[in-house]
């Protein structure tokens, strides 16, 4: 049984580093170059992975959302202009996600059901989304962290699947860790900081545990030679490009010691062999 979902946040380099969507046409465009990679690797382990996509990335790139499609991946959103959601208002939001599951769905004939943020940023300022996303058709929702940091994070969210009958929708945080007394989340970033073994022993650990599991990456880590960006904060720049090289061959490994499958086929499996509890947008707090 799948107990882990292999998910990716299917963005260009630029869009992850926060440059502004109206400059968007001036960078070089270098998706491709990681997600070739990445879609071999998938392939070469026979796992079929959750791409959480821009809808801009989508109208952009049509074929490779249909090669993804065709492969048996499953399609989700990702918003359109990859803007923190907290930074949005209401009415922008809805008409992103709108837009952006209709390009999706019109290239795959498949129906859009999951959702992740732009940077996780479903926070304690940012609940009001989640009621929008059920009405405009999303039935997961994969955006809150329990990790806490300085861009995202809900500090009481739970470490488990779970519902929000306020909206009808089922959660799927961020898979977490805990390292020196921190709680850190599987993938991203963290991903490339600490050494393999650290993430290998968080997966055995949660393994043992009979604990259900997600883990997130992007494309752009998977292109060490993407362009580098001086003008950025500090700490974003370096969780951005650190151990670029490393990518690669950690999820090689990863994808060889343990069984990764979609969002929606891991909530599958969840919900078969264990009870929903359930958690109210006021029980999330800080």
């Amino acid at each position: 049984m799948i107990k882990n979902a292999f998910t990716v946040d299917l963005e260009d380099w630029y869009q992850g580093i926060e440059m502004p969507y109206d400059s968007w046409g001036s960078y070089e465009k270098r998706v491709e170059v990681g997600m070739n990679k990445l879609i071999q690797l998938l392939s070469d382990s026979n796992t079929k992975a959750t791409f959480f996509t821009l809808g801009w990335i989508a109208e952009k790139y049509p074929k490779m959302i249909k090669l993804l499609a065709d492969q048996g991946h499953e399609l989700a959103s990702h918003g359109y202009s990859h803007e923190k959601v907290y930074n949005l208002k209401p009415e922008t939001f809805r008409e992103e996600i709108r837009k952006t599951k209709s390009i999706i769905e019109n290239l795959t004939g498949t129906n859009i059901v999951a959702y992740r943020a732009p940077f996780f940023s479903i926070t304690v300022d940012s609940l009001w989304a989640l009621p929008i996303l059920r009405e405009e058709g999303h039935t997961i929702d994969c955006s809150i962290s329990p990790v806490k940091t300085w861009r995202y994070g809900i500090s009481s969210a739970p470490d488990h699947i779970f519902r929000i009958p306020d909206v009808d929708m089922i959660e799927f945080p961020v898979s977490t860790f805990t390292l020196m007394g921190k709680a850190l989340a599987l993938g991203g970033a963290y991903f490339r900081l600490f050494p393999y073994m650290i993430s290998q022993g968080a997966y055995k650990k949660r393994v043992s545990k009979d604990a259900f599991s997600m883990f997130y990456i992007h494309p752009w880590e998977y292109d060490e030679d993407h362009p580098y960006e001086e003008k950025m904060e500090r700490k974003a720049r370096f969780t951005h490009y650190h151990n670029l090289k490393k990518t690669y061959k950690n999820t090689e490994r990863l994808l060889s010691q343990f069984n990764f499958g979609t969002v929606s086929e891991t909530i599958t499996n969840y919900t078969a062999t264990s009870q929903l509890t359930d958690l109210k947008l006021n029980d999330l707090h800080d």
